[in-house]
C-alpha cells in the first residue's frame, strides 16, 4: 500500500532533473536500487509471482544495458564522457553485483513458483556474478534437488561444495558441509546419522536454530518424543527472541499434541510468549489453536 504512492518508480518527479533548483546539474533517478528490488519482489508475497518476475526482468534488461555501455567505453546512460579507468572499473563492479542481485531474486521467485529447472539454471548464473558465494549457492541448489526427491543429484552438488570449501578455512564452511551431510541423511530417512551430524553442528555452534530444530525432529522420528520435546523447549526458553520462529513453534505444538491431553494449555502459554516478543505480522496459525 505504501508503494502505491510511487507508481512504477519512473514518474518525472522521481528524477533529479525535476528539481534543478535543488540539484543543479544532477541527472538520473532518485530511487535507490534496493527500493527497486523491494518493489519488484513484493508481488510474489501477495500471490502474484508473475508480476514480480516481469519487474525483475525489466531490471535485468536495464542492468545489462548499463554494463554493455560501460564495457564499450561509454557512461552508464550511454553518453560520451571521460571517466577515469578507476571509476569505470568501480562502476562495472557495482553494476555486475547489481545484476547478480536481480538474478538471485529471479531465482528465488522461480523457486517459489516451483519452476525448479529454471530456478537452478538461474542460481548457476548468479555464481558467475558472486563467485565468493559459490559454496552457499551450490548448497542451495543441492537442497532443491533434495526437496524434489532427486537424492543422487543432491549428493553430487554437496560433493562439489566439499571440494570448494576444502580450500576455505573457517567454522561457517565446516557447518555448511555438516549441514549438507545431515540433510542428505534426512532425505534418505536415515534419522540416526542425520541426528549425529546436527549434534556435531551444535557442538561447534550451540545457537544454530536450524540444527537444533532438525535434531529435535530426528529424535521424534527415532521414537524419542520426550528427548525431542526437551530439546525444542530448551531452545525456546533459552533464547525466546532468537527461537520463537514459526517452523520451530509448529514442530513444538505438533509434539504437544502427540505427548499430552493438556496440549491446549501448553499452546496458550506459547501464544503468550509470542505476544510479548513478536509483532503483529507473526503468523499464529503455526500454533494450531483452531
Amino acid at each position: 500500500m505504501e508503494f502505491e504512492q510511487f507508481g512504477n518508480l519512473d514518474q518525472p518527479d522521481l528524477y533529479y532533473e525535476y528539481y534543478p533548483h535543488v540539484y543543479p546539474g544532477r541527472k538520473g533517478s532518485m530511487v535507490p536500487f534496493s527500493m527497486r528490488i523491494l518493489h519488484a519482489e513484493l508481488p510474489q508475497y501477495l500471490g502474484n509471482p508473475q508480476e514480480s518476475l516481469d519487474r525483475l526482468h525489466s531490471m535485468k534488461i536495464i542492468c545489462s544495458k548499463i554494463l554493455e555501455n560501460l564495457e564499450q567505453g561509454l557512461a552508464e546512460d550511454g553518453s560520451m564522457t571521460n571517466i577515469t579507468q578507476e571509476n569505470r572499473q568501480a562502476s562495472v563492479q557495482l553494476w555486475r553485483s547489481r545484476l547478480g542481485r536481480v538474478m538471485y531474486s529471479m531465482a528465488n521467485c522461480l523457486l517459489m513458483m516451483k519452476d525448479y529447472v529454471l530456478a537452478v539454471h538461474t542460481y548457476h548464473t548468479v555464481i558467475k556474478y558472486y563467485p565468493q558465494q559459490e559454496p552457499q549457492l551450490l548448497s542451495g541448489i543441492g537442497r532443491i534437488f533434495l526437496q524434489i526427491g532427486d537424492i543422487k543429484t543432491a549428493e553430487k552438488y554437496f560433493q562439489d561444495v566439499e571440494k570448494v570449501t576444502h580450500k576455505l578455512d573457517g567454522l561457517q564452511s565446516q557447518i555448511m558441509v555438516l549441514m549438507n551431510r545431515a540433510f542428505l541423511h534426512l532425505g534418505q530417512n536415515n534419522f540416526a546419522e542425520a541426528h549425529r551430524f546436527f549434534t556435531e553442528i551444535l557442538r561447534i555452534d550451540s545457537s544454530n536454530a536450524v540444527a537444533n530444530n532438525n535434531a529435535a525432529v530426528c529424535l521424534l522420528y527415532l521414537g524419542k518424543l520426550k528427548d525431542s520435546l526437551r530439546q525444542l523447549e530448551g531452545m525456546v526458553q533459552q533464547d525466546p527472541k532468537h527461537y520463537l520462529h514459526e517452523s520451530v513453534l509448529f514442530n513444538l505444538t505438533t509434539m504437544y499434541e502427540l505427548e499430552s491431553s493438556r496440549s491446549m494449555q501448553k499452546k496458550q502459554a506459547l501464544l503468550e510468549a509470542v505476544a510479548i516478543k513478536e509483532g503483529d505480522s507473526f503468523n499464529t496459525q503455526c500454533l494450531k489453536l483452531g
